[in-house]
């Protein structure tokens, strides 16, 4: 029997650091909260002029104490600290939740205290919005930073065959937000021996009841598939670990807001496509309607510019139109600004033809790294997805929906297989999932699974957080 070294069971003992994951969790919040209401407060003194009346800046900071311990206290009921296996949108939905809940507690405690005429509505407004926005942003940056450590989220034991484990194994370490950190895999069938993305293998449950023991994990994923395996593993799993996870293969339906239903002991699950759902269609449709029209009433001078310096540095038209498949496979012309030269597509053809590696990645993603069809102005264009801008125009006519799958080309729907009987039942997207998920490196498969788990997974919580990472996206440059 291989013994595991002994620096790997010291390394997990001391990598085990909830208390400094939820101090830091804590001071980001305060923080952000603090700057929520001093910002909030700067707003309305510069206001003061137009508005007229007064800033109590002691009012305000006495409530900012108070509005900060209520947000705490109520995170930490809500499972916020350290909130390791929440999902960027269920993280989102809790925040809003906390700091709406935590606004009415400041009503209540300000008038109480005889404080509330004090106490300027619009800052009690604004702290509302900008608390809410700076917490995400504060918490998406820190988690973002520090779940790339070693000691962050929660240590734990896969347990399954390895053609089950691996997977696992790996979507745990590619989602590391989640702060899920599988230290240890067993096979209770004793076939593998071989370690899964660096993650050792114990070879025996004496072995594994020892590792337990002496590092104190207490959380054991069990990734074979539902049915006898369990019933053969529960029990001793069951007396090993305090906290045992299911995985359950949930590709062809929805898994963000699956519900458990308790059917007289039997265990049922229920999931909806809401984004199939007439209701649902309707509130979709009217909101990316009202967030379209502010954009175009907000960017209409960036369309000038832009359209200035494609005519400058080009000959050719300012926009450009492509067939793209809509709803229910019908076709329409998708709007662009420019960014190729004329002879675009005689360029691609002999480039393709000529250069085997080029083509190989064309056939791999749809899209060349550099592509030598694209003008200077269209580079600076796609590495922000200002090119995407006229696409609102699409939205307007009722083409394209803000937020959705990719708008895919009618020559690839030979290769979107049975996805797109999925897919193309709804309205494409200006941005959507695969968008600020995977981008260019995503494969074309991997594009479709991306597009299926947004339809699948639809909420208006979904569309907010693809809205958020989207502005993170175009802000760093990495296009859409």
């Amino acid at each position: 029997m291989n013994k595991l070294p002994k620096t790997k069971i010291q390394t997990t003992l001391s990598e085990s650091r909830n208390p400094v994951v939820n101090l830091l969790l804590v001071v980001n919040d305060i923080l952000m909260i603090s700057l929520a209401v001093l910002f909030s407060a700067g707003i309305r003194y510069l206001l003061l002029p137009i508005l007229g009346g007064v800033i109590n800046w002691r009012v305000i900071l006495n409530g900012m104490v108070f509005f900060i311990i209520f947000n705490i206290f109520l995170a930490w009921l809500n499972g916020l600290y350290p909130g390791f296996g929440l999902a960027a949108v269920h993280e989102m939905q809790k925040i809003i939740y906390v700091v709406s809940l935590a606004t009415v507690f400041l009503g209540v405690f300000l008038f109480l205290q005889q404080l509330g005429l004090a106490y300027s509505r619009s800052i009690f407004i604004f702290t509302w919005a900008f608390s809410s926005l700076f917490m995400m942003l504060g918490r998406f940056a820190l988690r973002n930073r520090f779940s790339r450590l070693n000691w962050w989220g929660v240590p734990l034991v896969v347990v399954g065959s390895a053609d089950y484990a691996e997977p696992v194994i790996n979507k745990m370490i590619e989602s590391r937000r989640l702060g899920f950190r599988p230290i240890f895999y067993f096979d209770p069938n004793l076939k593998s021996k071989a370690t899964i993305n660096d993650v050792p293998v114990v070879e025996t449950k004496e072995e594994l009841k020892d590792v337990v023991a002496k590092t104190g994990i207490q959380h054991v994923v069990f990734a074979n598939p539902i049915g006898k395996a369990i019933a053969d593993n529960f029990n001793w799993m069951r007396d090993v670990f305090p906290n045992i996870l299911f995985v359950m293969d949930t590709a062809s339906f929805g898994s963000l807001w699956v519900r458990t239903i308790d059917l007289h002991g039997t265990l049922v699950i229920e999931t909806n496509y809401h984004l199939l759902n007439r209701r649902e269609k309707t509130v979709k449709r009217v909101l990316d309607m009202i967030l379209t029209v502010l954009l175009l009433l907000f960017t209409w001078p960036v369309f000038l510019i832009l359209a200035l310096l494609i005519r400058l540095d080009s000959k050719g038209p300012i926009f450009y139109t492509q067939k793209r498949l809509g709803k229910n496979g019908e076709t329409f012309d998708s709007i662009k600004f420019r960014t190729m030269f004329d002879n675009a597509e005689e360029k691609l053809e002999e480039l393709l033809e000529d250069d085997s590696d080029a083509a190989a990645e064309y056939e791999k993603y749809h899209k060349l790294a550099n592509d030598p069809r694209i003008t200077r102005v269209g580079k600076f264009l796609r590495r922000y997805s200002l090119d995407e801008l006229p696409q609102l125009f699409n939205v307007v006519k009722g083409d394209m929906n803000l937020i959705g799958p990719r708008s895919y080309m009618p020559s690839e729907l030979p290769v979107m297989g049975d996805t797109a009987k999925i897919i193309l039942k709804v309205r494409p997207g200006l941005t959507g999932w695969w968008q600020v998920m995977g981008r260019n490196s995503t494969l074309f498969k991997e594009r479709l699974q991306l597009d299926e788990y947004y339809i699948s997974n639809w909420s208006i919580w979904l569309d907010v957080y693809i809205i958020i990472k989207t502005v993170w996206v175009i802000g760093k440059g990495e296009g859409l």
